[in-house]
């Protein structure tokens, strides 16, 4: 049996026995910041991608006046956009332009269209017409808009709304100018804004050179190529469906 004398051996004992307990804690402590235990929280895993657009589920129908329809005085025998367009999707985008239609034409037929073709997507492009004949009427236009773009959501589709394309008339261009550019502020605010609306923003690419030489109503060649690549574009990125 062994005495110990003195307090030296006892305050070295001690002292080992408080830095064992230190480095235990700090190992522990350690351990669960990594995970140990089952305690801690496993990295989030990324979600998956969302699969690529399929437009062969689709059934996509085009409204609007002559420029659907796919005039082009520069050149009769040239296809407007509409079957451009069919070919980028690689389904047939039915055409329902209708020459001289205005935007309450379009919407008084509307539901006859939806109820015979059953679309998933509606593309409008109206009121190039409501301009030269309800020039100052843009309240009007936009009321008719939206009971569209309603109607169109109210029958399970998604509709997507064109910005109208410049009037490049060597006569009061100015005129037509500030009404086009009206109409396609208030389809901005009024239905993209407050009815979150998808726009094919036409009017910020469009210029006069892509639309016909002889009286400039209509796009050219060009401006129907670049028409359907917008409509494809938009279509892609805002499938919904």
């Amino acid at each position: 049996m062994f005495l110990i004398k003195g307090g030296g051996m006892k305050k070295q004992i001690t002292g080992n026995r408080r830095f064992f307990l230190f480095i235990t804690a700090v190992l522990f402590l350690f351990f669960l910041s990594c995970g140990g235990g089952g305690g801690g929280s496993s990295p989030t895993p990324t979600p998956p991608s969302p699969p690529p657009p399929d437009p062969s589920t689709w059934k996509v129908i085009a409204l609007g006046d002559s420029i659907t329809y796919g005039i082009n005085h520069d050149n009769p025998h040239e296809e407007g956009y509409v079957p451009k367009l069919s070919r980028m999707l690689g389904i047939n985008v039915i055409n329902l332009g209708v020459p001289g239609a205005r935007s309450d034409y379009i919407a008084d037929h509307l539901v006859d269209n939806l109820e015979k073709y059953h679309p998933t997507h509606v593309l409008v492009l109206a009121g190039a017409n409501d301009v030269e004949q309800f020039p100052y009427d843009v309240s009007h236009y936009i009321h008719v808009m939206q009971y569209i773009v309603k109607t169109i959501r109210a029958y399970k589709a998604i509709p997507i709304v064109g910005t109208l394309t410049p009037f490049c008339h060597e006569f009061g261009e100015d005129y037509y100018t500030k009404n086009i550019n009206d109409r396609n502020a208030a389809l901005h605010k009024y239905l993209e804004q407050e009815m979150s609306v998808t726009l094919a923003d036409f009017a910020a690419v469009f210029t006069c050179d892509m639309m016909e030489y002889n009286g400039g109503h209509h796009p050219n060649s060009w401006g129907y190529e670049v028409m359907a690549q917008i409509w494809y574009d938009t279509l892609m990125k805002n499938p919904q469906y």
